[in-house]
């Protein structure tokens, strides 16, 4: 197999987060294959900002050079724009949900899978056993029972936490180039 140079763009708030973004888009448009010729296929990359500025060379120039002594599944970045981190005081908002009136709870027996997905809600231990017994022998995949309090006729959220942005928060812009596998 042989190498192919790439070049590609991403955002992120630093270059670890841009480069996993980059390497997502990859595999979104080409495929998830070990060879298919672009980010996907590097593993890891070096920060190559400081070398780049010191160099005085044009953008293309500099890339052009690094490609030419760099090897299979290589991969370098260029900070472009340097991102602008939260420097608030507080960078969350919560939202309350006000529950009126009396809650009643409902005790459920809850049926797992063996991954802990919930399968399946039931009022009592008996009609869950057997739920998970027909579950269990038609997939042939273990099940848990769980006993639990539900709340009846009213939303559980209480309350939601949310990021709140700052007005200068911004991204980073990075170009990740190098020799991807094909």
């Amino acid at each position: 197999m042989g190498a192919e140079s790439f070049i590609t763009r991403s955002r992120g708030v630093n270059a670890r987060h841009a480069y996993g973004c980059a390497i997502e888009d990859a595999i979104d448009e080409h495929g998830n294959d070990i060879y298919n010729g672009t980010i996907s296929t590097t593993s890891g990359f070096t920060d190559v900002t400081k070398k780049f500025r010191e160099s005085k060379k044009d953008r293309r120039e500099f890339i052009d050079e690094m490609l030419y002594n760099a090897g299979k599944r290589d991969c370098f970045v260029i900070e472009e724009l340097a991102p602008i981190v939260n420097t608030n005081k507080i960078r969350s908002v919560v939202e309350h949900n006000v529950v009126k009136g009396t809650s009643k709870w409902e005790l459920r027996y809850v049926v797992y899978n063996s991954v802990a997905d919930e399968i399946r809600s039931l009022k009592t231990k008996t009609e869950a056993i057997a739920f998970a017994r027909k579950h269990v022998e038609a997939t042939k995949s273990n099940t848990t029972i769980v006993m639990t309090k539900v709340l009846v006729n009213q939303n559980a959220v209480v309350a939601q936490v949310k990021y709140k942005a700052s007005t200068q928060e911004r991204e980073g812009q990075y170009v990740f180039f190098g020799m991807a596998a094909c």
